[in-house]
């Protein structure tokens, strides 16, 4: 299933954003300050919880997958126009086609700062998308 949400996330999001630009799915780097920039719009999966009546992750048919969204650009203006246009696509999304299911999306509840914290890196603008579907053999 997280494979598929990856594609299926990455898909939905390419076709709204500036030619050149591309959807990552990187964790936050202490170099991102430093490396040369690409523009993009990167998603990292940071969480995963069980979403049904038997909450544990194993024995839950249902999964959340929380991802912390993110961009980088030459400037912060452009970084949050890259922000703006993955929220309005991801808000106006109710459900995201993984395979043959849909899995219902969110933004997430999580405030992005204690990740940044955890990671020790600076905070960022950033906000997260949360993904619940079910797990199929």
């Amino acid at each position: 299933m997280i494979s598929q949400v990856d594609e299926a996330l990455c898909l939905l999001i390419a076709p709204h954003l500036p030619e050149g630009t591309v959807v990552r799915l990187d964790p936050p780097k202490p170099t991102w300050q430093t490396e040369t920039r690409v523009s993009s719009v990167d998603l990292f999966l940071f969480a995963l919880h069980g979403a049904g009546p038997e909450t544990g992750a194993v024995r839950a048919n249902r999964c959340e997958l929380s991802y912390l969204v993110t961009a980088q650009a030459d400037k912060v203006r452009d970084e949050h126009t890259l922000l703006d246009r993955s929220l309005r696509i991801l808000l106006g999304t109710e459900f995201l086609m993984v395979g043959d299911q849909q899995a219902r999306m969110a933004l997430g509840r999580t405030d992005p700062t204690g990740l940044w914290v955890s990671l020790g890196l600076p905070a960022r603008a950033a906000f997260v998308v949360t993904v619940t579907g079910e797990y199929r053999d």
